[in-house]
């Protein structure tokens, strides 16, 4: 599974233990987890506008550890515009949608844009 922006900063934000528990149960179903190289730079970003850079850091440093990172190459990059362009949505979400696709995984999210695969959460 491939695990999108939304699904980590649930697990880092959520106030719920009925949600991170949901949470948790869906990373223990997972084979290999996968993240993109554009959820880390979005978790960061997000984190450095609400915390600051060590928690930040503490934050990616988790998803490095635990996730094998995808980064986007030459054919994620062009299915991301194509996707990005015919479906309207912003370029991270269509980055990552053509990652998830582009391995044939279903993407961990309950983002409304990611209609070219399949999503595990919603």
């Amino acid at each position: 599974m491939l695990f999108e922006t939304r699904y980590f900063w649930a697990v880092f934000t959520s106030r719920s233990d009925e949600t991170t528990k949901k949470l948790k149960g869906i990373l223990d179903r997972a084979r290999t987890p996968y993240a993109s190289s554009i959820t880390v730079y979005e978790i960061y970003k997000q984190t450095l506008a609400s915390e600051d850079k060590s928690v930040a850091k503490l934050r990616v440093g988790t998803i490095n550890r635990d996730f094998e990172i995808v980064d986007v190459d030459s054919q994620i990059a062009e299915e991301g515009a194509e996707m990005s362009h015919r479906l309207r949505i912003p370029m991270a979400d269509a980055l990552i949608m053509a990652t998830a696709k582009r391995l044939d995984l279903p993407c961990v999210t309950d983002d409304p844009h990611f209609t070219e695969v399949r999503r595990v959460w919603v």
